[in-house]
């Protein structure tokens, strides 16, 4: 449900649909029972991995993609608008999946996305 949500397919026609392949690669990764939250998290990140990977292969220009990094390392919602319009969808799932982590880890981990948000 998740990955139709973003509906990439219609915002970005470039991008491989390869979302089962992520999960899977993952899966065969962290397949122990307890590491379930472990592989959705990882599925979804090297899905977005995916479609950037995606998009500067076949779409982005040097100018937009200094944007684009500008935007990642300053990791807040307000630099999505200065963004082309095809990046904004990207850019927006990779801050939701971040405040996704943020918001399930429990307090003993808090820390942890920090850490990759300063990465």
């Amino acid at each position: 449900m998740w990955w139709k949500d973003l509906d990439f397919s219609s915002k970005l026609p470039f991008f491989r649909d390869r979302v089962v392949e992520t999960y899977l690669w993952i899966a065969v990764a962290c397949f122990e029972p307890q590491y379930s939250y472990a592989r959705i998290i990882q599925a979804k990140l090297l899905a977005i991995t995916t479609v950037i990977d995606d998009m500067c292969d076949a779409y982005v220009t040097p100018a937009e993609l200094e944007l684009f990094i500008e935007a990642i390392e300053r990791c807040d919602n307000g630099s999505i608008d200065r963004l082309p319009k095809y990046m904004k969808s990207c850019y927006q799932a990779i801050f939701d999946v971040y405040k996704e982590i943020e918001e399930k880890e429990n307090t003993e981990r808090f820390f942890c996305v920090h850490y990759a948000k300063e990465a």
